[in-house]
């Protein structure tokens, strides 16, 4: 599998379409998911993945994988916080906010009922956005890397909360051997999660 370093350096090609089809596959759930959390409608975030990935390949040249400048992922949520202030400051004709102001039925418009942007931590949605996903992936992938039953056990307990005695009576184990079980697919879990943010930056 393409690590995103090699995938970065071959969407420097504009002419590669299929790098820029997967990376655009890769990246655009984070992207919308991020703005819409922002408080954008599904609209808005489509013109902000359009511009996100327009931005990147005008500005994908001047990338480099230096460490000291920080990872990928954090140049392309930057450049994602940057169009979805922009969607925002649209709200706002001028910047003044006056958007926001109600109608004269008193109630302001749906669309417009949005934080005020400078209120609104996009770092912070972005880092949670991508923080979820990169989760989402590592439990797809940890349900092909042990028994179904094991993960069946750590999902219980890690995900849905359930007692260590109950899941242990359901699938007729004792706690010594759930504990053992849920220890041991937490490891995986936490490999496979070093893996992945090393691998998308």
């Amino acid at each position: 599998m393409q690590t995103s370093w090699t995938l970065v350096g071959r969407i420097k090609n504009a002419q590669d379409e299929e790098s820029w089809t997967r990376f655009y596959d890769l990246y655009k759930g984070l992207i919308l998911g991020v703005s819409m959390k922002a408080g954008l409608a599904k609209e808005e975030a489509e013109d902000v993945l359009q511009a996100t990935m327009a931005s990147l390949s005008r500005k994908i040249g001047e990338f480099e994988a230096d460490p000291k400048r920080g990872s990928f992922g954090a140049w392309l949520l930057r450049l994602t916080r940057w169009r979805i202030q922009d969607q925002l400051d649209k709200r706002s004709p001028g910047g003044s906010g006056q958007g926001n102001a109600p109608t004269a039925t008193g109630v302001t418009p749906t669309v417009e009922r949005v934080p005020d942007t400078r209120s609104v931590d996009l770092e912070a949605l972005c880092d949670a956005e991508w923080k979820q996903r990169l989760m989402q992936q590592a439990l797809r992938e940890l349900q092909f890397r042990v028994k179904a039953e094991h993960y069946q056990i750590f999902h219980l307990i890690e995900l849905e909360q359930k007692p260590v005695a109950e899941v242990a009576a359901a699938l007729g184990r004792n706690r010594a051997q759930v504990y053992v079980v849920k220890h041991r697919v937490s490891l995986a879990l936490r490999g496979i999660l070093r893996r992945l943010q090393k691998q998308f930056g």
